[in-house]
């Protein structure tokens, strides 16, 4: 009895250990690197930690943390399948991000311009990781590329056509970009997070007078001149828009 106890142990140990190892040959080592300064960082001088975040394959999004004196990490996915990858600065900012496609790719370099739409497509991952996972991102990227609207796409649109299984050209519209009248700024030179906008200075003879168009989600700015950051919530389909300012992260100073 002892003896066929432990025969059976002996094989099941053997069956886990032959499914460890085929489930480690299924996954690869991914170096995700911060090629470029955030806006941010560089005006400030001062490198900050970012929060990764991933799809997993799983249904789900891992996170991992990226001290600020690290530019690279490297995580472990699934070979064959499509990642989306973000990171944001402080876990607060707008991300930047890559994709990482399946086969044997062993270095990806996050960048600004893929923030948005990635950042979308993980958001999408969570509801319908299937249809999500299984849209041709080359194609849709270069789409949106194309005309323009990698930043200021109808989302509710898009979103629709990918969970159904539905993406095509027709699937992209343009959000109209809204108008802001910066009323309660501060004075100063303020930068954006975008390196595509640059920034905007607010002075005693220009104060209330200065309006930027920006599309619907997040924009921050920042006045290091005076220790302020700035967001701007838009909601371009309600045409609708909040402005908070308050003091910056120290990290930042």
């Amino acid at each position: 009895m002892a003896k066929k106890i432990i025969t059976s142990l002996i094989n099941l140990l053997i069956i886990l250990s032959l499914i460890s190892c085929e489930s480690v040959f299924n996954y690869k080592e991914v170096e995700v690197v911060i090629e470029t300064l955030h806006p941010f960082e560089e005006i400030s001088g001062e490198k900050v930690w970012y929060t990764l975040s991933y799809t997993n394959a799983l249904g789900d999004i891992s996170y991992k943390h990226i001290n600020k004196n690290k530019r690279s990490t490297k995580i472990l996915v699934p070979k064959n399948a499509t990642i989306f990858v973000c990171a944001r600065p402080l876990n607060e900012f707008s991300p930047i991000a890559t994709v990482i496609n399946p086969g044997e790719e062993e270095k990806v370099y996050l960048n600004y311009k893929e923030g948005y739409l990635v950042s979308f497509l993980q958001d999408l991952y969570l509801q319908n990781p299937k249809a999500v996972s299984s849209i041709n991102y080359k194609k849709l990227y270069s789409l949106l590329n194309k005309k323009g609207l990698l930043s200021s796409f109808d989302k509710l649109v898009l979103a629709r056509d990918i969970l159904n299984g539905e993406l095509e050209e027709t699937s992209i519209f343009e959000v109209n970009q809204l108008q802001i009248e910066l009323t309660q700024a501060i004075t100063g030179y303020w930068i954006s997070e975008n390196p595509d906008e640059g920034g905007f200075t607010i002075s005693d003879s220009n104060y209330k007078r200065v309006s930027l168009s920006l599309g619907d989600g997040e924009h921050y700015y920042i006045n290091f001149e005076k220790g302020y950051i700035m967001l701007i919530i838009v909601e371009s389909k309600s045409k609708k828009y909040f402005v908070r300012i308050e003091d910056l992260n120290p990290e930042f100073i």
